[in-house]
């Protein structure tokens, strides 16, 4: 239900019980005022009553004839006065006693037009000759006096008619106020309970998903797109809760876009600085080389020569082979520094990448690099050609056996596999030594960083390798397991 017919509806019942109470106070109001219209014909009939009785008592004790012919009078406009009111005091007293009240009426009409002709017999007879008459007169009279009182009882039941018609007219009215009353309370009762209920739920089907608007939307101001709003019917709250949930997902969506945009430029920015770091420990390494390389070779070549000339049993011997062997060492290590500063030059062609692989294999095999170390190959049969240099690859993969080799505490396993990976072309060498721990992982690719013996190398073979494959356009992935082993994957693009 919409918003605006939820108001509808609130104010309609407000409406509504208004609008009844307002006929049901009208109808109280028209009835009450038609029962004091039959009320004040009732006080007319009892005041009517009154007069009726004021000239009957003034009749009887003066026998005025005026007093009779006003008596009279008065009885024609208590007939009539009834005759306007009969449904109403038929419906008060019944019609059994309105019939009733209509006879006794009749009745003391005849008894006062009886007693009216009685006594003016008795008037003839008093004018007339008295022999005989005053027991005539003795005997009207007794007949008045009995008529008198049959009068009087008949006035009294018409009184009592007219009086309990008045007391029903009156406790009509005390009824209809009560109920009125009563109605009255009721309806104030229902409006005050339905307004606060009707109230009560129009707030909060506003209220609450405003606030709930509020707080998900300050959670979202803190990066924190985990809650959406609850959607429930069919409003403009609801529709509005759509929209934001809508909103909420693409702006989650593009947040989420802009922090892979963001790690995408921080690790081309990593690589950048990495680069530039390689180039600079190339260019110092170059330079250092290029100097101490002279040295080595005249130190080498007269340590060679007086070897040769020293007899076998000579101890000078031993001192000099260790002074060729060492020296020996330096200098490799000064061409391997004069390589990793020279520019590297990519001379691409389409290569199996499963051919380099084999190759430096089979090399390290017949030197039993891998003595006691178990290897095992699983290189894919449809694996695609990539676009490489075939001895930079074979240099790469040289690396990193030898790495795996010297990571080895025998014996050990080595697991070279090759892979399809959709874009890029993958070779994967795991070794089961002794891992990498994690917080040396982000240094492994630094020039002359290594975790190894002096003896077994100078923390540029890797450093050579990640430069060569970002050449290339690839990357290394490496994963490591304390007490496991670890797995370096080079990356090489289908189209490089």
């Amino acid at each position: 239900m919409k918003i605006r017919e939820k108001l509808f509806l609130g104010f309609g019942l407000y409406l509504f019980f208004a609008v009844a109470f307002g006929i049901l106070a009208y109808k109280d109001l028209n009835t009450i005022s038609t029962h004091l219209l039959h009320l004040e014909t009732a006080d007319d009939i009892t005041n009517t009553l009154l007069e009726v009785r004021r000239y009957e008592k003034n009749y009887l004790l003066y026998g005025d004839a005026d007093s009779l012919e006003e008596i009279g009078k008065y009885l024609a406009v208590l007939k009539d006065s009834i005759a306007k009111i009969r449904d109403e005091a038929a419906r008060n007293i019944g019609e059994e006693h309105v019939a009733k009240m209509m006879l006794w009426i009749a009745e003391y009409e005849d008894r006062i037009g009886g007693l009216g002709k009685a006594r003016s017999e008795q008037e003839r007879l008093r004018r007339a000759d008295r022999s005989g008459i005053d027991k005539r007169i003795l005997a009207l009279q007794l007949e008045e006096k009995v008529k008198v009182e049959q009068l009087r009882a008949v006035a009294r039941e018409v009184q009592v008619y007219v009086a309990e018609n008045s007391q029903a007219e009156r406790s009509d009215i005390a009824r209809i106020l009560k109920v009125s009353s009563i109605l009255l309370v009721i309806t104030v009762g229902l409006i005050v309970i339905l307004g606060s209920v009707i109230n009560s739920k129009l707030a909060r089907s506003i209220v609450t998903p405003i606030k709930n608007l509020e707080r998900i939307t300050k959670k979202i101001t803190r990066g924190d797109f985990s809650e959406s709003i609850e959607v429930r019917g069919e409003d403009e709250i609801a529709s509005l809760g759509e929209s934001f949930n809508q909103m909420e997902d693409k702006l989650d969506h593009a947040m989420t876009a802009l922090e892979e945009t963001i790690h995408k430029l921080q690790e081309k920015q990593a690589r950048l600085v990495e680069a530039e770091k390689l180039a600079s420990v190339g260019r110092l390494a170059a330079g250092i080389a290029h100097e101490i390389n002279n040295p080595l070779t005249a130190v080498l070549t007269f340590s060679n020569l007086m070897l040769e000339q020293c007899l076998k049993d000579d101890p000078r011997c031993d001192k000099l082979a260790l002074i060729a062997r060492e020296t020996t060492r330096a200098r490799n290590i000064v061409r391997q520094l004069l390589n990793f500063g020279r520019e590297i030059i990519i001379k691409p062609e389409h290569l199996n990448i499963n051919n380099p692989v084999v190759e430096i294999i089979e090399s390290l095999e017949a030197q039993e690099a891998f003595q006691d170390i178990t290897l095992t190959m699983d290189l894919a049969g449809d694996i695609p050609e990539v676009s490489a240099d075939p001895a930079q690859i074979g240099q790469v993969v040289l690396n990193l056996l030898l790495n795996a080799i010297h990571a080895i505490e025998r014996p050990g396993k080595i697991h070279v596999a090759t892979r399809n990976a959709g874009k890029t072309v993958d070779i994967a060498i795991a070794d089961s030594g002794s891992g990498i721990a994690p917080e040396h992982l982000n240094k492994i690719f630094d020039p002359f960083y290594t975790t190894k013996d002096a003896l077994k190398g100078t923390g540029l073979g890797l450093a050579v390798s990640y430069g060569i494959i970002k050449k290339h356009g690839g990357d290394i992935k490496v994963s490591s397991e304390i007490g496991t082993g670890t797995t370096f994957t080079v990356r090489l693009p289908l189209h490089g």
